[in-house]
């Protein structure tokens, strides 16, 4: 166990002489909690650099008690994770969400679909916003993912699934699995609605082939484990009626774009504020729909972000609304981000949101006076068990 202490005088990243005390703690072998406190220009950082090349790690992402529309605590979320192969070192929240668990972008947990959309799914910011992803082989990844999906019929026709898990519409596709809960949403009653129970026979990469096991004209199907209901409402309804029967076989394409092989984990946030080393808040706001007074004002703030390399991983935390610790812009935020050496990093939801976890204890000091907040969400560290 390495731990040290540094109080120096230093220009700190504001270009403010100010008495900055710095303790580095080494987690584990390549992973580094690093704590900042800036009395002077009242601020409390931490940072969590994990070398991946360095032992069996990876990051993985985990949704609030597995269902779509739920909240816990980050610190629960990593508590509760259960796995034979893997054990949890840290954990970070992640995305924006509704006030009932939602979250705002894609997602996707152990290979899984939670949530996949072609924009945001939020009237607030109808925007493409940045993700970050890892794939099996641990490849970090940062794009403005897509979702792109497909239904082939038994005839060989392709046609577009619109989303997974995610709000409906009066004409569409929609596939939902155990995410959504127990059953498939309401539909009203004026709509003509189709569902298909598509239990599975093969999985190949992003093509996964399917028998329809069961066909129904009322909504509220039952989503059992393992299996997709395929959702149809008025003319793609009659479309689906015409083209599929009991035990067909159909073959479900579901992929985002860019299309990067073999993504395990993926969370949105919102926006991405470092890209190839460069701070981009000011020069790419309206990409993402940044308004002012999301960026300038000063909040707790979350973030994951990566190295040039890609082998090393960053999460970090700003504590603020304390008087111990005022938060900091998004320019600022970036700004720290690359005096940590981040090439590539993404803002994740903050203020009362913001939590980080390390080794089952929070390390950092939550806003709200009530202290965690219950969040959609989380981003987590594993590490292989012997």
């Amino acid at each position: 166990m390495n731990y040290k202490t540094v109080v120096l005088l230093i220009i700190s990243i504001f270009n403010l002489f100010a008495q900055i005390e710095i303790d580095e703690k080494e987690i584990d072998e390549g992973i580094v909690h690093k704590r900042i406190i800036n009395s002077e220009d009242t601020l409390i950082i931490n940072i969590l650099q994990v070398d991946l090349t360095k032992g069996n790690y990876t990051i993985e992402s985990l949704k609030a008690d597995d269902l779509l529309k739920a909240r816990e605590t980050t610190s629960k979320m990593a508590e509760t994770f259960n796995d034979s192969l893997y054990r949890v070192i840290a954990a970070i929240n992640a995305d924006f969400f509704e006030a009932d668990g939602e979250v705002i972008n894609n997602m996707v947990s152990g290979g899984e679909f939670v949530k996949a959309v072609k924009f945001t799914d939020t009237k607030f910011n109808p925007f493409v916003n940045t993700q970050f992803a890892i794939t099996f082989d641990n490849r970090l990844l940062m794009e403005q993912f897509v979702f792109s999906g497909y239904i082939i019929l038994p005839d060989g026709t392709h046609e577009q699934v619109n989303r997974i898990n995610s709000r409906i519409d009066s004409s569409s596709v929609s596939l939902y699995n155990s995410y959504q809960g127990k059953f498939t949403p309401d539909v009203p009653d004026t709509w003509y609605n189709l569902e298909f129970v598509l239990k599975p026979i093969e999985n190949k990469s992003d093509t996964l082939k399917f028998i329809v096991d069961k066909i129904s004209k009322t909504d509220n199907m039952e989503i059992r484990e393992d299996e997709y209901i395929l959702s149809c409402n008025n003319s793609y309804a009659y479309y689906f009626e015409r083209e599929l029967t009991e035990s067909d076989t159909v073959q479900l394409i579901l992929k985002f774009n860019p299309d990067h092989k073999g993504i395990k984990t993926l969370v949105g946030g919102w926006p991405r504020i470092v890209h190839n080393g460069k701070n981009i808040i000011t020069s790419d706001k309206k990409v993402e729909g940044i308004f002012n007074g999301f960026s300038e004002t000063k909040h707790p703030r979350s973030g994951v972000g990566f190295s040039k390399d890609s082998s090393i991983v960053y999460f970090i935390t700003v504590d603020g609304r304390q008087e111990t610790s005022r938060g900091m812009s998004l320019k600022e935020f970036a700004d720290l981000l690359i005096s940590e050496g981040v090439y590539h990093a993404l803002n994740l939801d903050g203020g009362g949101s913001t939590a980080m976890i390390i080794q089952n204890k929070i390390v950092n000091s939550p806003s709200d006076l009530t202290g965690e907040r219950e969040v959609s969400n989380c981003l987590v560290l594993l590490k292989r068990k012997d």
